[in-house]
């Protein structure tokens, strides 16, 4: 009995490469018009070469291998966005155990029940407790990095830029003020664990803004803005005292401005470090927010 005709193959052709070329050889010697994957009718008779058939066979292997491979690609790219996003919804589930237990009271089992999941599949993306523990800072500190970054390449202006990062700063630490506990317990963590990846994350977070902030400074500089200084100096205290502005607002129970305290300090600094024409114009603005303070801002409001 004659063979199905390729003109009956379906369009989208999901026979194996040997399948297909077990079919082209048993329909190889009929009157029949191949028409496949869009392509022009190719007719084959009694009387084809075979170098004729081999070329159609290259052909259509090059075809099928491109619709495998672009078959392929896309299966594995539907499978790794299906993993990033239970990875990040694992993520999300740990930050809330620890949030309310703690880094070391908290279970894993606890983590896959407020996820949703079995614990074994915790295990699947995460072999222990302190590599899903480093995974929530490094989603938070991955974020907050490239905001910063953002904030710094927006502007060209060396005293807009400051401020944007400034601002960067705040809604950063507004955003996680629920979560500060979790930040200074990955500190102790850090400083306490044998596994050097804590305190290295941590240390590169700390180099990442750094070098920002001395080049802003630098910039600073050199515009006759602010009055000669240790860049690098200048930006590691700098850090220091971003850091403990938010851990004092969070021990206050948030009760004043974030972002008032941080205007607050940046008019203390620039008393200090703006260059004399600077601070000759500033003057009535900085004067101003010094005697006005942040707290007393709070109780008039």
């Amino acid at each position: 009995m004659m063979n199905e005709t390729a003109a009956n193959i379906p369009m989208n052709i999901s026979l194996t490469m040997h399948a297909f070329f077990r079919y082209v050889s048993s329909t190889a010697y009929t009157q029949h018009s191949i028409s496949i994957l869009n392509t022009r009718p190719i007719y084959l008779n009694q009387n084809i070469c075979l170098a004729s058939q081999c070329r159609f066979r290259n052909f259509a292997d090059r075809r099928v291998g491109q619709l495998f491979n672009r078959h392929t690609m896309a299966r594995k790219e539907a499978a790794a966005e299906q993993k990033d996003a239970k990875r990040g919804q694992l993520v999300q589930a740990a930050v809330r155990v620890f949030a309310q237990k703690g880094y070391h009271a908290a279970k894993m089992q606890e983590i896959a029940d407020a996820a949703g999941v079995g614990k074994g599949t915790i295990y699947e993306y995460f072999a222990t407790k302190d590599d899903l523990f480093l995974a929530v800072y490094d989603t938070w500190m991955d974020g907050f990095e490239a905001a910063m970054e953002q904030a710094y390449q927006s502007h060209g202006d060396p005293i807009r830029r400051a401020d944007a990062m400034i601002d960067t700063a705040i809604g950063f630490y507004e955003q996680h003020a629920a979560h500060a506990a979790i930040l200074l317990e990955f500190w102790a963590h850090a400083l306490r664990s044998s596994d050097p990846h804590f305190l290295e994350r941590i240390r590169q977070m700390k180099q990442k803004l750094a070098s920002l902030g001395a080049s802003v400074t630098k910039q600073l500089v050199a515009l006759k803005a602010f009055d000669k200084v240790d860049v690098e100096s200048f930006a590691l205290l700098e850090l220091g005292i971003s850091d403990g502005i938010f851990l004092q607002w969070v021990l206050d129970g948030q009760t004043y401005s974030l972002h008032d305290a941080y205007k607050f300090r940046q008019s203390v600094i620039g008393a200090g470090l703006m260059s004399t024409t600077l601070r000759t114009v500033m003057k009535p603005k900085t004067s101003r927010r010094l005697k006005q303070g942040f707290i007393a801002q709070t109780k008039k409001s």
